[in-house]
């Protein structure tokens, strides 16, 4: 009898709903995907769709993800938090080795897009 093959779709939807879980409740970043973000269930499926892309190399997410966060008022605060709720979401819903994909990925993206984004704001603000 083989094992029923591992279903790493379902591990992504359920991470991704465990961090915006926390996401939606927290003091700093909760207002912002509140005041953004109009229907829940669209958001989660774009994310699950750019994480399934991400760690499974699926191709329904076909948009750049960083240019509708260029609009968005953050800091370099607000990536790290995103950070600090996306990793443990990541290391209690993700099997390796997705975890470790998932984990690398969180954290040069908090990074880098904080950066660019305090870079991209400057520079619209001075336009």
């Amino acid at each position: 009898m083989t094992e029923p093959e591992h279903d790493f779709e379902a591990d992504i939807r359920t991470t991704v709903r465990a961090f915006y879980e926390k996401a939606r409740a927290d003091d700093l970043l909760g207002p912002v995907f509140d005041s953004i973000v109009k229907d829940w269930d669209q958001h989660l499926r774009i994310m699950d769709d750019f994480w399934s892309g991400a760690l499974l190399g699926t191709q329904r997410y076909t948009s750049a993800p960083f240019p509708p966060h260029v609009k968005i008022t953050m800091d370099q605060t607000h990536f790290d938090r995103w950070k600090d709720l996306w990793l443990p979401a990541v290391a209690e819903h993700l099997p390796e080795p997705l975890r470790a994909k998932a984990t690398s990925m969180g954290e040069h993206m908090a990074h880098c897009w904080g950066r660019a984004h305090s870079t991209m704001s400057k520079q619209m603000a001075e336009a």
